[in-house]
């Protein structure tokens, strides 16, 4: 089942983009446009994290924090405090209300990502280290000296899921080659970890098989994680310009590929 997550902020594009960051996160959203509203949709609805921003009329992000942690009806609500205001002053006051941590504005996906997986995971010891995002893309396979060409489902810093009829054994060794959209390529070993055949409901995962990568060279995390963070939120950041981005508190994406 989805987690479920509030978003307070009386900036109308933050919320919206933001948003719909957090929906491919895989998380159910309820956007609302001031501290009030996120107070009295907790009342009739359990969430399982807040994103409140500070800055807000006619009731700051402080006040609704510190009401927040002082009913034990909600109380155990993990709020995640964003802001453009980092001053020290500003940040040590979130924590001595009670958040659970504190981004800055503009936000970044890696760190937006890695807040909400210990928020939501970090008890049980299952928080996901790197952004997944779905990804049809096309790439060579080399199993046995074969070569084979096959597609993509998700791709993720740590890994990918590729679709294939009948997948590769689980604990095979494979290397994996893709190209970039600037014609450079990336070709990566790895480890078949899990298969899925076709049987049962595979409508929400298609057969194939998830791959996790091994010795993955420094500059090649790096191009990972920025195709990740491009998948996810690309037509968000092209539709907008930059400056007017930063100022709605979203951040613009470091590369293209």
């Amino acid at each position: 089942m989805s987690k479920k997550i509030i978003i307070a902020d009386d900036n109308k594009t933050f919320l919206m983009y933001a948003g719909l960051l957090l929906k491919r996160f895989e998380l159910k959203v309820f956007p609302v446009q001031n501290g009030l509203e996120a107070l009295k949709f907790l009342k009739y609805e359990k969430a399982d994290a807040l994103l409140l921003d500070i800055h807000m009329e006619p009731v700051d992000g402080f006040t609704v924090l510190r009401y927040i942690k002082e009913d034990k009806g909600i109380s155990n609500i993990p709020v995640i405090m964003v802001s453009v205001d980092s001053s020290s002053e500003t940040i040590e006051k979130c924590w001595q209300l009670g958040c659970f941590d504190f981004l800055t504005k503009p936000l970044k996906i890696d760190k937006l990502h890695d807040s909400l997986q210990r928020c939501f995971f970090g008890h049980a010891g299952t928080n996901r280290k790197y952004i997944r995002a779905l990804c049809n893309k096309k790439v060579v396979v080399i199993y046995e000296d074969t070569e084979y060409q096959l597609y993509t489902e998700t791709l993720s810093g740590g890994g990918m899921y590729i679709r294939k009829e009948e997948p590769f054994p689980a604990g095979s060794e494979v290397t994996v080659r893709f190209y970039l959209e600037d014609g450079g390529g990336v070709e990566l070993k790895g480890d078949v970890i899990y298969t899925k055949k076709v049987v049962g409901d595979f409508l929400t995962l298609p057969p194939g098989m998830g791959i996790a990568f091994k010795g993955v060279p420094e500059n090649d995390a790096s191009i990972l994680k920025l195709l990740v963070e491009d998948l996810i939120a690309r037509d968000i950041f092209d539709s907008q310009e930059e400056e007017f981005l930063k100022q709605s508190g979203l951040s613009t994406l470091p590369g293209r590929f």
